[in-house]
């Protein structure tokens, strides 16, 4: 062999072997970093069933349940109306997780006031001569 094909084909063996480039970073299986990145934002309960409502870093809005997997690779181990607990992937630290439900202050909107229906029916509409007090 000539000594530039044998030059070529060591450079090439590791891309046809499906080795990883070694001047990057070994890739997260676990993401431990992103854990505290993620917020638990919200819980539904509809006929028992219960899901936390995660939102990931970049924003996005995820629902999960007891017993599901994430895409991250994280399994959901319980959802109850104040936290939401994981598990991560085999051999990661920490391998569990929790995250304390945090949007507590948008439950104010649904406390049962309604508005005046009056007034609601008033809207967009000119007053009329002795309502101006109103």
């Amino acid at each position: 062999m000539l000594p530039d094909t044998r030059r070529v084909l060591m450079l090439a063996l590791p891309l046809l072997l499906g080795m990883r480039d070694p001047f990057q970073p070994p890739p997260d299986r676990c993401q431990t970093a992103a854990l505290a990145q993620w917020r638990y934002q919200g819980f539904i309960n509809v006929n028992g069933h219960r899901r936390g409502v995660l939102r990931n870093p970049e924003g996005r809005w995820y629902r999960a349940s007891a017993g599901e997997s994430m895409a991250t690779g994280w399994r959901v181990v319980s959802v109850t109306e104040q936290r939401l607990q994981i598990a991560t992937a085999a051999g990661c630290e920490p391998a569990q997780w929790q995250w304390q439900r945090q949007g507590v202050e948008d439950e104010k909107m649904d406390n049962g006031s309604r508005a005046d229906p009056r007034r609601v029916a008033d809207v967009g509409k000119k007053p009329r001569t002795g309502d101006a007090g109103r």
